[in-house]
């Protein structure tokens, strides 16, 4: 018994000094001042309120953050991540009407001063069910998979997100779209 504990104490000990002990999200997600997303999609489905559920949600379970802050000074000398949307690939028609993406913009700040910043990208088509889901859900997919890649980037600087390409089936105007959209 001894031994399995001291094994454990050793890997505790062993993790990482850059691990973020807690990262919380700062509300709201905005848009970037360039951002492109069509007017009724923004309107119905609200990406920027979907990406912070989703992300608040991946932040809680990962480090117990908590909710979302308004504001930096309410930290308590967590790491805060604040989000951009700036792209929304997606109109009405669910998965009969092409591939939905979200790109976001990300800075990971620490007492006030940005220590990282990443562009994220994720696209669906809907899933196995794709034709018979709205646009909003097969969004709400997007900003879950964000969600989940940007949880594991606050925690671990060697962490490198990798923009998504377009699915196969994806448009030649959309795949030219997040083309626009890459750094």
């Amino acid at each position: 018994m001894k031994r399995i504990l001291s094994t454990v104490f050793a890997v505790a000990l062993a993790t990482p000094a850059f691990a973020a002990d807690r990262v919380v999200l700062l509300a709201p997600v905005t848009y970037t001042q360039d951002s492109s997303i069509v007017q009724k999609v923004k309107d119905e489905c609200r990406p920027e309120e979907q990406v912070a559920r989703a992300m608040s949600s991946a932040l809680n379970k990962k480090y117990g953050g908590g909710s979302p802050i308004s504001s930096e000074t309410e930290a308590n000398g967590a790491q805060v991540m604040r989000m951009q949307v700036s792209h929304v690939l997606g109109v009405g028609g669910g998965g009969w009407s092409g591939p939905k993406a979200i790109t976001v913009h990300v800075e990971l700040l620490e007492n006030g001063k940005v220590v990282r910043k990443t562009r994220a990208n994720r696209w669906s088509t809907g899933g196995m069910w794709g034709g018979f889901k709205g646009t909003c859900s097969i969004l709400d997919r997007c900003a879950v998979a964000l969600a989940k890649d940007l949880s594991r980037w606050a925690g671990d600087p060697s962490y490198k997100i990798e923009d998504e390409a377009a699915p196969k089936d994806a448009a030649p105007e959309d795949k030219a779209a997040a083309e626009k959209t890459s750094l």
